[in-house]
């Protein structure tokens, strides 16, 4: 099991944004060449601040082949996507489990997590866009 990160993750990296409203992220992980994928991966793509309540989250990429992965955080690894098959030309899939507003109470990242693979090389993209709403 390995932990990857975004760059949009990296330290000192926030969301620009107001401190309250609605914020719009897009993050993206290179897979690079030769890079392998296994069962238990997480790959940290987006940061989420204390007080956030994420309303809408997508994941769509090109991993290469066949990945099943879920997007969750460092509490509920599926909070958001579980059981999604990622493969080459996989198109944008949003939250496919059932949507209970859930405020973060600390800082966290928002995570996609690889439950099975059968790749040993992998190489393409992984894109997660979120939008989460501050209040003051």
């Amino acid at each position: 099991m390995t932990t990857r990160t975004s760059p949009d993750v990296a330290t000192g990296v926030q969301p620009k944004s107001l401190r309250v409203g609605t914020v719009a992220v897009t993050a993206t992980f290179s897979i690079n060449a030769g890079m392998s994928l296994s069962a238990g991966d997480v790959i940290q793509m987006v940061k989420v601040p204390q007080g956030a309540t994420p309303t809408y989250v997508a994941l769509s990429g090109n991993p290469g082949g066949a990945v099943l992965v879920k997007v969750g955080d460092g509490v509920s690894t599926g909070r958001y996507i579980t059981g999604l098959g990622a493969s080459s030309g996989m198109k944008l899939a949003p939250i496919n489990q059932s949507y209970v507003p859930y405020t973060y109470s600390t800082d966290d990242t928002i995570d996609i997590v690889v439950s099975t693979t059968s790749l040993s090389s992998a190489s393409g993209a992984f894109n997660l866009i979120v939008h989460f709403t501050m209040d003051a």
